[in-house]
Formats: structure tokens, sequence, C-alpha cells
């Protein structure tokens, strides 16, 4: 009897190994027209959507690659082709894909084969999560009544996930893929909502009907259908953004904060600050997704190069001992670290110069006026922009350009992103030799209008100004194409 049951278990055992789920998942895919270096992935981390987990996938000769990745759950990953094209993929475990990118199609980029094909190129239409951030060209961020938007909303919301509620009842989608993609429209349009919510309290924080918390009320009406609790399901792209304004809600509600908070959250930009305000509000693994993901989004591209944030990712080490996302924050946190030993290990240069009093300076041909009688080479950039850091490190190859010209480099740095310490500690760190001002808000706005299209303007901008103070080249090249640079010196100036 006794061997009997013994048996039994093993029996069961087996049968339970035998039975259990395989995880992982396999994307074959091909690239027809002009074969990149390499194609980029995102790997999920506990499920979630996670940007710093990205890993990438040499293709072959003919364009040809294959993707091998692990999920116990149905989650959302991206593939990109950088600058040229990308495509998301809702996979689960266990399953197969075909993704070709036709890079000399002008109609259709990508196609999606196998039994989902029709639901993922159904989902490829929708705004695609790229680092957790809406659109601001939706066409509802414009509506001016609120209550107008709330009904537009739904019905968007019904449209999209009535057509994946048809694929599943006919059984061309499964129970997994259904639910999933329902709750990532669902967060979507949570976080468009409450996005625009946002952004109209912000607009009116002067007017009767935010003294009379009407917006506040339609904000805590949404916020009561799908609040971020503990078992909050974070797989969604748009789950960090839909927590991000779940936060900005307490803090304005008045039942949460008393006026003293309200300056505080106002006016303190603490990283460690809005982490603490999150640990409020959030609970489990929607608090670290949260955290992590905050970290990952201020770290990306070296940011502000916070020595705060530094600090913020060994606290969630310790709080977090086994998170998955701390191996990839810890890719994003090195160059921070490594950024702050460089500065701390340098010199004064002599050479990085700032133009006297540039904190009154309004006007772009006021400031020219102190570089009268020189060649000016002008570089305009902000600290958070990732194109102009990327000039900056291959300054060696052009700045011998500049000085056998006897040409004059002059920095204007936009002061509406750009904090002054960090735009210091950044100089300081790529060693910019020249002139160097922070602009306030009516140079900037000077220069948008002067040299921008329309009100926008893209950083960063060049421009080549003789010893007159005449602009001769509004649009010059980027300096690391230096044969280019040089030609555009040649034929702009009198020599």
């Amino acid at each position: 009897m006794k061997l009997q049951r013994i048996i039994l278990v093993i029996l069961i055992i087996g049968l339970t190994a035998c039975s259990k789920k395989n995880d992982e998942i396999i994307i074959n895919g091909k690239v027809t027209g002009d074969i990149p270096d390499k194609i980029e992935y995102t790997i999920p981390v506990n499920g979630t959507w996670f940007y710093g987990a990205k890993n990438s996938v040499i293709p072959d000769s003919v364009g040809n690659f294959k993707i091998s990745m692990k999920s116990d759950v149905a989650s959302f990953i991206t593939l990109y082709i950088p600058k040229k094209a990308a495509a998301v993929l809702l996979v689960e475990p266990d399953k197969n894909y075909e993704v070709d990118f036709k890079l000399n199609s002008k109609n259709e980029i990508f196609k999606i084969n196998g039994k989902n094909n029709e639901a993922l190129t159904l989902y490829n239409l929708f705004p695609l999560p790229e680092f957790y951030v809406l659109s601001t060209s939706n066409e509802l961020l414009k509506d001016s009544v609120l209550s107008s938007v709330s009904s537009k909303i739904n019905i968007l919301k019904e449209k999209e996930i009535s057509q994946f509620k048809k694929q599943f009842e006919k059984q061309i989608i499964t129970k997994d893929f259904y639910d999933l993609a329902e709750l990532d429209r669902k967060y979507y349009y949570l976080a468009l909502e409450t996005s625009i919510v946002a952004t109209r309290y912000n607009s009116q924080a002067d007017s009767a009907e935010t003294q009379n918390s009407q917006i506040l009320k339609i904000w805590k009406k949404i916020f009561n259908q799908t609040p971020p609790t503990e078992s909050f399901d974070i797989r969604s792209p748009w789950s960090f953004t839909l927590m991000r304004n779940y936060i900005n809600f307490n803090q304005r509600n008045p039942n949460t904060l008393d006026l003293h908070e309200i300056e505080n959250t106002l006016e303190n930009d603490s990283h460690s600050y809005k982490i603490n305000e999150a640990k409020k509000y959030l609970k489990g693994k929607a608090l670290e997704y949260y955290y992590a993901t905050y970290i990952l989004s201020n770290s990306f591209n070296n940011k502000d190069n916070s020595k705060e944030l530094i600090a913020l990712y060994e606290k969630f080490k310790k709080e977090y001992p086994n998170s998955g996302y701390s191996n990839h924050l810890t890719a994003l946190i090195k160059p921070i670290i490594d950024f702050h030993q460089k500065i701390e290990e340098s010199t004064n240069n002599e050479q990085v110069k700032f133009i006297e009093n540039y904190e009154d300076i309004d006007r772009f041909d006021e400031l020219i006026k102190t570089q009268k009688g020189k060649k000016v080479f002008v570089d305009i950039w902000g600290t958070w922009c990732a194109p102009c850091k990327k000039e900056f490190q291959q300054k060696d190859k052009y700045s011998e350009l500049l000085k056998s010209k006897n040409i004059t480099t002059l920095y204007i740095c936009e002061g509406r992103n750009s904090k002054e310490k960090v735009w210091k500690e950044m100089i300081k760190y790529f060693d910019l030799e020249g002139q160097h001002l922070l602009a306030n808000e009516k140079l900037i706005a000077d220069i948008v209008d002067k040299f921008g299209n329309k009100g926008s303007f893209a950083y960063p901008r060049y421009l080549l100004v003789d010893e007159n103070g005449n602009v001769v080249n509004s649009q010059a090249s980027y300096p690391s194409k230096t044969e280019q640079l040089e030609k555009e010196i040649n034929e702009n100036y009198v020599w």
C-alpha cells in the first residue's frame, strides 16, 4: 500500500511536470531593404513593459533574425529598427511569431504573420508606447469641454475593445490576449483623460472653477474607476503614466494636503521627494514598477545627471533586493556616476567663459553685440537634449576647424527646462571652450521667433554670424559633419 502511494505521487509529479507550460517566446523575422546593424527589442520584466530592459539581435546577410525570450504571462514587447521602424507585439508564453520589416515600402513598413496577426496589426494602429509619453498632437487635448472629452473617450475606448472582443468570441485570440488588450485600452484612455484634466487644472489654477474643485471632482470620478492599488495590473505600457497622474491628483486634492504641503509639491523638485510622495499612494508591485520607471525616465540619456538619482538607485536596490529591474537600471546609472567622477577630477579651463550679466539679456541682437568684431559659431542647446550632448562628445573633431578659422563659439543653453547647476556641470564635463549663457524666457522667445518655424524649434541649432553681427547662415550643419561645416564657413564668410 505504501509502495502504491509512492508510485502514485511520482506519477502525479511527472504528469504535472509534463503539463507545465513552456514560457519561451520565439520571434522569427526578416528585414527587406537596407539591412540594419541591429534590431532592438524590449524584454518583459515581471510581465511589464519596461523601456530600460532592452536587448538587440543582429540580422544575417539576407535580413533574417530570431529572438528568444521568456515570460510566464501575456506581455507587451516592442521591436525597434533605430530611426526607421517600430512594432508592438502582445506576446504569450509558448507561442511563436513572425514579423517582416519592409524598409523599402512606403505603405506597409512591417507585417505581422501568424494566428494573431489581425489582432496585432490592429494594435499597431493605436498610439504606440514610447517611453511612457502621450502624444501632444492628440485632438482631445484641445477640446475645451471636459464633459465632452469624457464622452468621446468612452466611445473610442469601447470601439477599440469591441474589435478585440469579436476576435475573442471567434476564438481568433485567447482569453489571456483579450484580457491584456482590454486592460491596455482602458489604461491608455484613463491616462489620456487624466492627463487632459491635469493640463486643464494647471492652466486654470487661479480660476473660480478650480477654486470650486470642479476639475478635481472629475478627476476623482475617473480614478474611482481604476485606482492604482496593490492589486493594480502593471502590464500595460500606460501604467506608469496613469500612476503618475494618480499621484498628481492626490497631491492637489484638498482632502489629502494642507496648504504647506501644496507649496512643497509645487516648489520641491527633488527626486527623493517625488518618490516619497509616490510611497503615500502606491503599494506592492505597482510601487516597485513606478519607482524603477521613475529612475529610468530621469536617468535615460543622462537627462540631468543628478547625483540624487545615484542615491535613489542605491536605495531602490536595498528596498527591493530581488527586483528584476535593478540590473537594467545599473547600465543607466553608471554613466551618471562616471559623469560626476570626471567633474571632480577635472580642473578649471580658462577658455570656458560666461557672458557678463547674461541673466539680463533679453534679445538675440543684444547678445550678438557682445561678440562684435568676431566671427561666431552659435550652438543653441539644452541640458536635456540627447543630440546636443552627442555633438559635444565629438567636439575634438570640429574644435580644431573653428580655431583654425579664428571663429569663436557661443553656446546658448535654453533656460526653460535646463537648470543652472546642471548647465554648469555639463559645460565642465564636456570642457566646452567658448562663451556661455543660460537664456532667460524672453531671449528664448526671441530666438524661436527669429529662427523657429511657426513657434516650433528643434535642438540643437547652429548659426554662423559674421563680424558685424549678421547671421550669414541660420541653418548651419551639425559640427560633427566637419567637411560640410567647413564648406559653409568658406562660402558664408568674407575672407
